[in-house]
């Protein structure tokens, strides 16, 4: 079981691919490294994707896991010093860093974005969290009233069942994201494991204009992917991020938010192709 011991926690990760590049992965709620296993028949010739297991998530485990240390949270620049040391260990400090993302993973791809801008080169965005923040999962992290709500939430799976059918009818989540959430909540650990991570994760919140004149003076690569049916992160934030940093591509899935699939892996391995034809042709 590969792991990196940083400061704060024991670092669980996936190994997949053989690639020459090297690609560091940040899945999504609810899941685990493992989500872009998927990947390596796609990207793996290309790339050593090493896929984290984030925070409440899989092995990973934080040494103070304590109620008040969670709600202290981490900062993106810790979180930089945590990967600069598995970069370390790997012995990558040569390498130019791409990274890849699914929603609330996206956040930790922002956080080396605006700490470590020189040592990236590029990143994927799928149904990206972060980009513009979602208001109800700020509310439910930086509010104090509603935090401590949101923490008693977690021994009442039936009024989370009932605020999940209020979400729906209100046409704030549709059906996919329902029985997403529905499924994560269904068991005391899973939403002791959301409380978590929400609360965890508060300080990791951003300036879209820094990071989009880092992105641009850095010449960093961007490539975001939404689904059409988003409710959560709809295409609309990839539209207006576009606006700021217009290198920026942008592919839009006749999907929901569950887009981690083998239809994105198609077409990331038919964009990558194409790309390494091109930059070929150009010498």
């Amino acid at each position: 079981m590969p792991f990196i011991k940083t400061s704060i926690a024991k670092l669980h990760y996936q190994e997949y691919g053989t690639g020459s590049k090297v690609m560091l992965a940040f899945h999504g709620f609810g899941m685990k490294g493992t989500q872009f296993g998927l990947m390596e028949p796609y990207l793996g010739k290309h790339y050593k994707i090493y896929s984290f297991d984030l925070f409440f998530h899989g092995d990973t485990v934080l040494d103070n896991g304590s109620l008040q240390h969670i709600r202290k949270g981490i900062t993106s620049a810790v979180f930089a010093e945590l990967i600069i040391d598995f970069v370390k260990e790997k012995e990558l400090e040569q390498q130019q860093l791409t990274l890849l993302s699914y929603s609330i993973g996206a956040r930790f791809a922002l956080a080396l974005l605006q700490e470590l801008p020189q040592m990236i080169s590029g990143v994927y965005f799928v149904a990206p969290d972060g980009i513009e923040p979602n208001k109800l999962l700020v509310s439910a992290a930086e509010n104090r009233l509603i935090n401590r709500s949101f923490w008693q939430l977690v021994s009442s799976p039936k009024t989370v069942n009932f605020l999940l059918k209020a979400l729906r009818k209100t046409r704030y989540i549709d059906d996919s994201l329902e029985r997403i959430l529905s499924k994560e909540f269904e068991t005391h650990e899973s939403r002791l494991a959301c409380y978590n991570t929400i609360t965890y994760l508060r300080q990791l919140s951003f300036d879209r204009e820094r990071l989009a004149r880092l992105m641009n003076d850095h010449a960093i690569e961007i490539r975001m992917y939404f689904g059409k049916h988003d409710k959560l992160f709809p295409p609309s934030i990839g539209e207006r991020f576009r606006t700021l940093v217009p290198n920026a591509y942008l592919h839009i899935f006749d999907e929901g938010h569950e887009l981690v699939n083998a239809e994105l892996c198609k077409v990331m391995e038919e964009e990558l192709e194409n790309t390494m034809s091109l930059n070929y042709d150009q010498r």
